[in-house]
């Protein structure tokens, strides 16, 4: 993991080291461009700073700190946090682990104005997002006047208590409410949830202690588990966690739970978060004979509820770090009966065609006109125009033109009905010499567009045709500096 962490930080190097240069060229770092190092390229200011200083270059350190501040901001406001409102001195109850509705009552009420307000519940089954479980979705209402409230946020205080805000009218301290969390949407949050830790237990048996959760998001249609692990994973490695987790659902092996002591759940050899602070006293979620982990959120009463669990992607989301996403119960039948009928719909027509014969395919005609066609460090370097040709078609096109000329470097641009395609594509070896995700950016931003991709294989896409002859020129010139 060292060495790989090592090998991608040297790919960082050479991405960066090529605006660097440019940037050292004007004789100052602008704090604009030390941000973009950073942003981009993952350079720490710390780099910047050192490779500047080599040069006897100065560094516009206030300049980068406020453009880190602005992100800040921005991000701070892409997901608010909830104020609370409301003081300490009620306390609410959650009840929330055996109930999905409550006879209840406002203990304390706080107008936010524009139809919201904020409010404690005596009992509560509104489960607050933590743990990696999402905030219930519900509602209040009271039953004698018919005025009923929307939750859309839950915060949890300490000790338990918690502040609920309401979407609605018609309600005020010490009324009677009837609280309820719908079935539809805490059952499969529950089913999710203990899916988290049927697929941990199985991440360990099939990877190694080692491939330890590094955080969930357990929501009503899908579940997020991320874990540490150095590469992906095979076909093999996955169609087994899988098998596995499937064969601890089918066993209806029972869940309980119950608090403990910490040092208790040690014993018991409970699997903890790392870096989480617990208590004296922990919630310990037992699955029988199979796993056994320290969790604060809602789970079902045996596996068998669970249901069938399919796995549907697995990625990487940063050194050392993968990430599964999955569905259960409902949302797996519903995913596993579409493929069923996507498999009867082919058979059907595999059967249609066996019937027919094969008809011959229509072969799309397409012009490339080159602009830039060149040996630049012992790569055959192919830069060209197309019209009138959609995005696969230019991507087939790069791959025919790319074998053709191997080692080499493509970059192709093309026009239809208005839109702009960029396609970048390079031959393995020349991974670490020049990013295709790089290149493909900065020729995307000449059209107001944008893309991405891998290393040696990117697409993006713009809104100007008229700039797609700049575009291939900044293509052209990013190839000319990563590959002299």
């Amino acid at each position: 993991m060292l060495e790989a962490e090592e090998e991608r930080f040297s790919e960082t190097l050479m991405r960066g080291l090529a605006l660097f240069e440019e940037a050292a060229a004007d004789g100052e770092i602008s704090g604009e461009e030390a941000f973009k190092l950073h942003d981009t390229f993952g350079f720490p200011l710390e780099l910047t700073q050192e490779l500047a200083r080599e040069r006897g270059l100065p560094v516009d350190e206030d300049g980068f700190r406020e453009l880190m501040e602005e992100q800040r901001t921005r991000s701070r406001k892409a997901a608010p946090e909830v104020e609370v409102r409301i003081g300490s001195e009620v306390r609410s109850e959650f009840v929330g682990y055996e109930k999905t509705e409550a006879l209840t009552a406002i203990l304390a009420y706080e107008d936010l104005g524009e139809g919201r307000f904020q409010a404690k519940l005596e009992q509560s089954p509104f489960y607050p997002e933590g743990g990696g479980q999402v905030t219930d979705a519900g509602f209040i209402e009271n039953e004698e006047t018919g005025a009923r409230a929307e939750l859309v946020a839950a915060t949890h205080l300490p000790g338990d208590d918690q502040v609920l805000t309401f979407e609605g009218e018609g309600f005020a301290a010490g009324m009677r409410v009837r609280a309820v969390v719908p079935w539809q949407v805490r059952f499969p949050t529950m089913a999710n949830h203990t899916a988290t830790h049927l697929l941990h237990k199985a991440l360990q048996e099939v990877l190694g202690e080692h491939a330890r959760q590094a955080g969930s998001a357990v929501r009503p249609d899908k579940l997020r588990f991320d874990f540490s692990h150095p590469q992906a994973l095979t076909d093999e490695e996955r169609a087994e966690i899988e098998r596995r987790v499937n064969e601890a659902v089918f066993q209806s092996l029972p869940v309980r739970t119950y608090i403990v002591p910490l040092e208790e759940a040690r014993r018991l050899g409970a699997m903890m978060l790392f870096g989480e602070k617990y208590g004296d006293e922990v919630r310990l979620v037992d699955i029988d004979g199979y796993s056994r982990e320290l969790c604060g959120g809602t789970h079902v009463r045996s596996t068998a509820e669970v249901g069938p669990i399919v796995i549907t992607s697995e990625s990487s989301v940063g050194s050392g770090t993968r990430r599964i996403e999955a569905v259960t119960s409902g949302e797996a039948y519903a995913l596993l009966h579409g493929r069923a009928r996507e498999a009867d719909e082919l058979r059907e027509e595999v059967e249609r065609a066996r019937k027919e014969g094969p008809r011959r395919p229509e072969k799309i005609e397409v012009k490339v006109e080159p602009r830039s066609e060149e040996a630049i460090g012992g790569v055959n370097v192919f830069v060209g125009q197309a019209s009138d040709v959609d995005a696969e078609v230019l991507l087939a096109e790069s791959d025919r033109i790319k074998q053709e000329r191997a080692p080499a470097a493509v970059v192709l641009g093309g026009t239809e009905d208005g839109r702009v395609h960029l396609v970048a594509n390079f031959d393995r070896s020349l991974e670490g010499r020049v990013d295709a995700v790089a290149v493909i950016k900065e020729a995307a931003a000449e059209v107001g567009g944008g893309g991405g991709g891998r290393p040696t294989m990117a697409r993006a896409g713009g809104r100007d045709p008229a700039k797609l002859g700049d575009a291939l020129a900044k293509a052209e010139e990013a190839l000319r500096k990563a590959l002299a």
